[in-house]
């Protein structure tokens, strides 16, 4: 009896003590929970040492349970109640430092927001402060506008009087603004025919203006064409000295060529004699010639040709070898004995004749194109040609 009470006070101490550290353990867990809410992530590692150094004291205290004679299986079971409890704390502590987290979140973001509403708190303070003094300023102002009100009822009592008196005053000065604006209309109208005076005159002194400029312009031109006319005049008056110098030199040139004339007439009265004498000869060598005259029939040969036409005096050419002629007026057989009166080059084909140049200048265009046609009275000159209407006859 003695030993089965000995021996359940035995199993029953060491149930106590493990119900008792349980409930230590516990009570701690709850302990510590509560302080991680509210902790840094420093203070729960201290906590966490804590519990290891407490779960060391425990195994200690298990191991004197044991040398005490606590059973495997209550430890075991005691053990592991202890750790499910443990596992449990423990996910209760990170639940709770998750929400600690969060609420740190959310209160730093009201703390972010409490700035934001002091700092517009502080904003509309000061905008009410703002119109706090406007109010003031307004009050002070409509006090101002109380006291021109006031005064302005005064005034008005004394405009009612002035007024009548004003009225009055405007009856005499409506008529004497009308008698002014008679008299502006009179002003105006005056004003208006001295204006068109003035433009009048004002276009009469432009025209008059114009006219000046005109005449300064026509007298510059009349100097201009003046001192032109002077030295035309004294030109004139050159040429003129000139051409009576002129005059003079003809006058005499003339009474030279009178002279010459007179003396030429002489001349040609013996001229004429000596050709009717050549032109019996003439006739007498007609015959010879006439076969000459015949064998170069169908052009000019270098030779000496006599020319006669109907109502012209007779001619003769003389032809060279190099291409050079002369000629005399009537009958020459001697050419050495009289200068020609006309000499040049000169082209002979089959059929033409060519005066190519005329010494001397002569006033007659060359070349002179002749065309030669074969007759029974000698080499008849045709065609567009001052020699057209001759008849030429070779004589020795």
């Amino acid at each position: 009896m003695d030993d089965d009470t000995e021996t359940q006070d035995r199993s029953r101490n060491p149930l106590v003590i493990a119900l008792g550290a349980a409930a230590v353990l516990g009570w701690a867990a709850f302990v510590i929970l509560w302080f991680a809410s509210s902790t840094t992530t420093g203070g729960l590692e201290n906590e966490v040492n804590a519990l290891t150094s407490e779960r060391d004291q425990l195994a200690a205290d298990v191991q004197t349970m044991e040398e005490s004679g606590t059973t495997l299986e209550e430890l075991e079971a005691e053990i592991s109640t202890l750790t499910e409890e443990r596992n449990r704390l423990t996910e209760e502590r990170d639940t709770i430092v998750a929400e600690r987290d969060e609420v740190q979140a959310a209160l730093e973001g009201a703390n972010a927001e409490l700035e934001t509403v002091a700092d517009a708190l502080a904003e509309r303070e000061g905008r009410i402060e703002e119109l706090q003094a406007n109010l003031a300023e307004a009050e002070s102002s409509f006090s101002e506008v109380q006291d021109r009100i006031a005064q302005s009822t005064a005034e008005l009592a004394d405009v009612g009087s002035r007024l009548q008196t004003a009225r009055s005053e405007e009856a005499e000065l409506r008529e004497t603004a009308a008698q002014l604006t008679q008299e502006a209309a009179d002003a105006t109208r005056t004003s208006a025919e001295m204006e068109s005076e003035v433009q009048a005159a004002r276009e009469a002194q432009a025209a008059a203006q114009t006219q000046l400029s005109e005449l300064r312009a026509s007298q510059a031109e009349f100097e201009d064409r003046r001192e032109s006319l002077e030295t035309v005049v004294a030109d004139l008056e050159g040429q003129q000295t000139e051409l009576e110098s002129q005059v003079a030199d003809a006058q005499a040139q003339r009474e030279e060529v009178q002279a010459q004339l007179e003396t030429l007439t002489a001349t040609l009265s013996d001229r004429t004699d000596e050709l009717e004498a050549l032109e019996a000869e003439v006739a007498s060598r007609q015959d010879e010639s006439d076969a000459a005259a015949q064998a170069s029939i169908s052009g000019i040969g270098p030779g000496r040709f006599v020319a006669q036409g109907e109502g012209t005096n007779s001619l003769t050419f003389l032809f060279g070898n190099d291409g050079s002629f002369a000629a005399w007026e009537g009958v020459v057989l001697d050419a050495e004995a009289t200068e020609p009166a006309l000499s040049g080059t000169y082209a002979a084909s089959e059929g033409s004749l060519t005066i190519e140049e005329i010494d001397g200048g002569s006033s007659v265009p060359t070349p002179i194109e002749c065309e030669i046609v074969a007759g029974d009275s000698g080499l008849a000159v045709e065609g567009d040609c001052v020699l057209s209407g001759l008849t030429l006859r070779q004589v020795r």
